[in-house]
């Protein structure tokens, strides 16, 4: 059985004991969350779909840890207008496990 739902802007495809990374969320490791923009419940049977989310459902996973991506570098530069700018930026994560699904039922 797997889930598709919505974090953010991103959409997720998940089976329980999946580790994602998503955007940072709050609280320590082994924090419970809940992703409730579930866009997709797939199984055994036939499949249901939301329009455009499924109403009660819910993906539950626990906080593994957190951390910072790679460093990224951001050059701005204007020919001949002596104009040139360079920033770093480390985005923050979240490493989740995925540990139930709760279908609408």
């Amino acid at each position: 059985m797997y889930a598709v739902f919505e974090d953010g802007s991103h959409q997720y495809r998940v089976q329980e004991g999946d580790f994602i990374q998503v955007d940072r969320r709050q609280g320590p490791a082994g924090t419970d969350v809940v992703f409730s923009k579930v866009l997709l419940f797939a199984g055994d049977g036939e499949p249901t779909f939301g329009a455009p989310t499924i109403e009660g459902a819910s993906v539950n996973a626990k906080i593994a840890s957190h951390f910072r991506a790679k460093k990224i570098i951001i050059q701005k530069f204007r020919r001949r207008k002596n104009m040139r700018r360079r920033r770093g930026h480390r985005q923050y994560y979240t490493t989740v496990q995925i540990t139930s699904f709760a279908t609408a039922s």
